[in-house]
């Protein structure tokens, strides 16, 4: 049995993501990403038993890296309206400058077979866990946590990826959003 190597799992990685990014989902085989990795398809077996299996882990892992980018600009004690000003800023910082990772798991996220092995729910797990305490204490409305992530993040997510569009400051749609939210969320 081959040794799992960290280089080339991490590799083959960035190939998928880099392959799905440039051709979909579809158009990135497992020959191709070796290729682009640079190690045998046989080598991906190693790691993964199939391409969607591959899929799914790598989906999963980076599913999570946003709401951990997120909760790292989350402080103790933060008023309500810090608190969803912390979420938005840290959801669309992570959106602009973890652009690959952003774009991939949108791309997964609506491939309804990935959606159903990697609920975006279950990745955000620490964001909704603050979120309760807010509502608990008051401070916020309670609502479900499927409307709460969809108020909070989805408006976010769309200002990043048309950010380049947007005929002003960007950060000025960014502030009023902020706002709105938190004219919504907050009691």
């Amino acid at each position: 049995m081959r040794l799992k190597d960290e280089d080339k799992q991490r590799r083959i990685k960035e190939a998928m993501v880099n392959l799905i990014l440039q051709e979909g989902i579809d158009g990135a085989s497992v020959s191709k990403i070796a290729k682009e990795a640079g190690v045998s398809a046989a080598t991906i077996y190693v790691y993964y038993d199939s391409k969607e299996a591959m899929l799914a882990e790598v989906f999963r892992e980076y599913a999570h890296q946003p709401y951990a980018f997120i909760m790292e600009r989350v402080r103790p004690k933060m008023d309500g309206g810090e608190l969803i000003e912390a979420l938005v800023r840290g959801c669309y910082a992570f959106s602009t400058e973890h652009e690959d990772i952003f774009s991939f798991v949108e791309q997964c996220s609506r491939c309804p077979t990935l959606a159903e092995r990697v609920c975006e729910k279950d990745c955000s797990g620490d964001v909704l866990d603050m979120i309760h305490q807010y509502q608990d204490m008051g401070v916020m409305k309670r609502f479900s946590d499927w409307n709460m992530a969809a108020v909070l993040f989805a408006p976010v997510r769309w200002l990043a990826m048309n950010r380049r569009m947007i005929p002003a400051d960007p950060d000025r749609y960014l502030d009023e959003l902020i706002r709105m939210l938190q004219q919504m969320l907050l009691n």
